[in-house]
């Protein structure tokens, strides 16, 4: 599986983190995105990557992983320098997609033809990791032919589900990669926020 990870700042810190780590036949994804517009999003976004490259959790279903969420907020909320986060994450094996997450960022499955499946669909917004009251959500999905996407609100929130599928489906994933930043990008060459995203190819 070739996965890509993608980030670029809208502002003037960009508190967006990322994460992809090979573990024999299973990849472990996940996204970040400190909450803006309060102090330490950097650093819960930052404390909630590290954590999981730690590998202190056993990422071995998907309750695993909403364990492993809980413990982070947890974590994160006792930590005095760090704010809030939102967070994604999921595990690819050879047979299953499985995963959980908290606030407004999202995984998406893209078959090669026809509708895709927001994985993440049935989670809240808030409250957001370090709240202490986080509430992640889990997913499951068949590991079947197509696109996984991993992507923090800057570009979920700022282009159509449509642009996404079509980039993703019309270039090779290291393009797509790169391109589905610029759908977001204004003129003036601004971005209107973070966006941090991986794209694999399954």
């Amino acid at each position: 599986m070739n996965a890509i990870l993608q980030t670029a700042a809208g502002n003037l810190e960009n508190q967006d983190r990322g994460l992809v780590l090979q573990e024999g036949p299973r990849v472990i994804l996940c996204v970040a995105d400190g909450a803006g517009g309060r102090s330490g999003g950097t650093e819960a976004a930052t404390m909630a990557v590290r954590l999981i490259r730690q590998d202190d959790f056993r990422l071995e279903n998907a309750d695993a992983c909403v364990a492993a969420l809980r413990q982070l907020d947890e974590t994160v909320t006792r930590d005095p320098a760090a704010g809030e986060t939102t967070c994604a994450l999921a595990v690819v094996t050879p047979a299953e997609i499985f995963g959980a997450s908290v606030g407004d960022s999202g995984v998406w499955w893209i078959p090669e033809n026809g509708n895709h499946k927001n994985l993440t669909d049935a989670q809240q917004r808030k409250p957001f990791i370090g709240s202490g009251s986080a509430y992640p959500v889990l997913f499951r999905h068949p590991n079947q032919p197509g696109y996984l996407l991993l992507a923090t609100d800057g570009l979920l929130k700022y282009t159509s589900a449509e642009r996404i599928i079509q980039t993703c489906r019309g270039n090779p994933v290291e393009a797509a990669a790169e391109r589905l930043i610029e759908l977001v990008r204004y003129e003036s060459g601004r971005l209107p926020d973070d966006v941090t995203l991986i794209l694999a190819k399954l």
